[in-house]
């Protein structure tokens, strides 16, 4: 059985959004945002790890109405990529050393 699935991109200055539709599936929209978008709840972790890493990547995706926030932060050592809910705060999701003797 096929299923169709829609992608869209938006571009609305530099922002950029993208929604995904698939049939009998919620409606995926993923949007890149600034650390300082961020809600105050979620941003103050963030900035004690800033003094040794930065971000690389960052961005809000909603599915149903629920939010979810997705980070990478980097480190000359490690890449560290966290995920978190305005009610649950950040969450590990994946770490991976970078090994600079195998490059």
């Amino acid at each position: 059985m096929k299923t169709t699935i829609f992608s869209f991109v938006f571009f609305l200055g530099t922002i950029t959004t993208t929604q995904i539709h698939a049939e009998n599936a919620p409606t995926v929209t993923t949007r890149n945002i600034l650390s300082t978008q961020l809600p105050a709840k979620l941003l103050s972790p963030i900035r004690k790890n800033l003094n040794t890493t930065w971000i690389t990547d960052l961005y809000k995706q909603t599915v149903n109405g629920k939010v979810t926030y997705y980070i990478t932060l980097e480190s000359a050592d490690q890449k560290t990529r966290l995920s978190a809910t305005p009610a649950t705060g950040w969450v590990k999701t994946t770490v991976v050393s970078k090994d600079v003797a195998s490059r």
